[in-house]
C-alpha cells in the first residue's frame, strides 16, 4: 500500500499544482516559469516578477500589484522634505496630496499647497538665540491735566485764546535699544534675558515775550508773559510780567527681564507660540525745570530770575506673565503678537523746589521730599515681523506699548493754581508706544 502511494505521490503533486496556479491565472496572475538562456530568452523587461516584488505591471514600469492583483498604496514616496507636485510627500497626489491623507495640503492644512506644500519642519516654532533691536518710544503726554502754563498778557479767564500750553505734544519718538538672548532648557523649553534702555526722552520749550505778542496778532511787546497762579492776577514778582520762560523736561526708561518660556503648538505648525513666566525690573526717571526771565516791575535793567523744579524716581521689581503667538504667512515669513502683565513693588521717590528772587511780592522759597513704596502694576503688549534673510540671519520689525500706573510723576506735582505747592501724589501713571527693528541670529 505504502508503494503504490509513493509510486502515485509525483502525480497528486502535480494535479495540485495545476490547480493552484489556474486559480492565480484567473486573478490575473501569471506566475513565473523557467525560461531558456541563450538568443531564445525573452527580454528582460518583459520577464515576469514575483508577488513580492509587484507583479507584473511593476516589472514593465508600472503600478505595484499584489497578489490578488489590486494596487498595492505606498503612502510615503519619498524622504525628501517636499517632493514633486506628482505623488510626493504633501504633492498633488502623495501623502497629503489633493487626494492623499489630509485633504488638499500637507498634514491636513489646506493653506499647505499654497506655500510650496512645506512640511513641519519648515515652519515651526519661532526661535532665535540673541536679538537686537533699535526701540523708539515717546511717552503719551507726561502732563495730562496739567493744561495751560502761560498767558501772553493778563489774563483771569481759564477759556483765554491767549493762553499757550508749552509742555502739551512737545514729547517726541526717542531711540533706545534692546537685546535679548535665549538659552535652551530642553526640546520645548527656554530661558530668556532680555533689556531695553532709551536714555533721554524730553524737550526744551522757550517762548520770549515779543514772538508771542506778534503770534497772537498783536504788535510785538516785551515784558507779556504770564504764568499761574490766575495768570497775572495779581500778578507775582519774578514770575508775572515776564520777557522769557523756559521749560525743559527729561526722562529715561530701562527694562531688565529673565523669563522662563515654554513653547505650545496649534492645529498645525503654522501656529505656535510660547507660554512666559519670570521677573522684570522697570525703572523710570524725571526731572522737570521751569526757568523765568522777569522784569521788576517793568523795568529791563532789574530783570529777575526764578526756579521751579522736580524730580521723580520709581523702581519696579516684581513678577510676570504672559505669552506670545505666531502665523507662518510663508516658509521664511511670520508675524507674532505678544502680551504681558505683572505685579510690581514700586520704590518711588519724589521732590519739589522753588527758589525765586527776594523781592518784594516773590513767593517764598521751598523743597519737598516723599519717598516709599507701595503696589503697581505694568503691562505691555506688540506685534512683530520676521522674515528669514539668510540660514542663520532675521530681520524683525514691529510695534509696542507699554503701561505703568501707581507712579510717582513730575506731571503731579505741577499745580496751576499755586506757584509753591509742595503737594507729593503718588497716583500717577506713564504711557509709552511706538515701533521698533532690527535682526535676529540663530546659530
Amino acid at each position: 500500500m505504502t508503494l503504490q502511494i509513493a509510486s502515485r505521490l509525483p502525480a497528486i503533486v502535480l494535479c495540485l499544482s495545476l490547480v493552484i496556479t489556474a486559480r492565480a491565472e484567473e486573478s490575473g496572475y501569471i506566475p513565473p516559469r523557467f525560461m531558456m538562456t541563450g538568443a531564445r530568452s525573452q527580454p528582460l523587461a518583459l520577464q515576469q516578477a514575483s508577488p513580492l516584488a509587484g507583479g507584473p505591471a511593476a516589472a514593465q514600469g508600472g503600478q505595484f500589484m499584489d497578489v490578488q492583483g489590486n494596487p498595492i498604496v505606498l503612502p510615503v514616496q519619498c524622504l525628501q522634505d517636499s517632493c514633486e507636485a506628482g505623488g510626493g510627500y504633501g504633492g498633488a497626489g502623495g501623502y497629503g496630496g489633493a487626494g492623499g491623507y489630509g485633504g488638499a495640503g500637507s498634514y491636513g492644512d489646506p493653506m499647505a499647497v499654497d506655500f510650496g506644500g512645506y512640511g513641519p519642519d519648515q515652519s515651526g516654532p519661532h526661535y532665535f538665540d540673541v536679538s537686537l533691536d533699535s526701540v523708539f518710544l515717546k511717552p503719551l503726554d507726561p502732563f495730562d491735566g496739567v493744561g495751560s502754563l502761560v498767558s501772553v498778557g493778563v489774563s483771569g479767564s481759564a477759556n483765554d485764546p491767549n493762553r499757550i500750553d508749552i509742555v502739551s505734544n512737545q514729547e517726541k519718538y526717542e531711540s533706545g535699544w534692546r537685546i535679548a538672548a535665549r538659552y535652551d532648557l530642553g526640546p520645548l523649553s527656554v530661558i530668556e534675558g532680555t533689556y531695553m534702555g532709551i536714555y533721554d526722552i524730553g524737550f526744551t520749550s522757550s517762548i520770549d515775550s515779543l514772538s508771542a505778542t506778534a503770534a497772537m496778532g498783536q504788535p510785538p511787546q516785551a515784558n507779556q508773559l504770564f504764568r499761574f497762579p490766575n495768570f497775572g492776577i495779581p500778578p507775582i514778582n519774578t514770575l508775572d510780567a515776564a520777557n522769557v520762560y523756559t521749560i525743559s523736561y527729561d526722562s529715561d526708561l530701562q527694562s531688565t527681564e529673565i523669563s522662563y518660556r515654554r513653547y505650545w503648538m496649534g492645529y498645525n505648525s503654522r501656529v505656535s507660540g510660547t507660554f512666559l513666566l519670570g521677573t522684570r525690573y522697570l525703572r523710570m526717571t524725571e526731572a522737570f525745570n521751569w526757568n523765568t526771565q522777569a522784569l521788576l516791575n517793568g523795568n529791563p535793567a532789574t530783570p529777575a530770575n526764578s526756579n521751579t523744579s522736580s524730580t521723580s524716581e520709581n523702581d519696579l521689581v516684581g513678577f510676570q506673565f504672559g505669552g506670545d503667538g505666531w502665523l507662518t504667512l510663508r516658509q521664511g515669513l511670520r508675524v507674532g503678537t505678544e502680551a504681558k502683565a505683572g505685579i510690581y513693588n514700586n520704590r518711588f521717590k519724589l521732590s519739589s523746589s522753588g527758589v525765586f528772587n527776594p523781592v518784594a511780592g516773590a513767593p517764598a522759597n521751598f523743597s519737598a521730599k516723599s519717598d516709599g513704596n507701595q503696589v503697581a502694576f505694568a503691562a505691555e503688549g506688540g506685534v512683530t515681523v520676521v522674515a528669514d534673510i539668510l540660514p542663520s540671519w532675521s530681520i524683525r520689525g514691529g510695534y509696542q506699548v507699554l503701561y505703568l500706573s501707581s507712579l510717582a510723576t513730575v506731571g503731579g506735582v505741577i499745580d496751576p493754581t499755586n506757584a509753591s505747592t509742595a503737594a507729593m501724589p503718588t497716583q500717577g501713571h506713564a504711557l509709552y508706544h511706538g515701533f521698533q527693528g532690527g535682526l535676529e541670529y540663530t546659530w
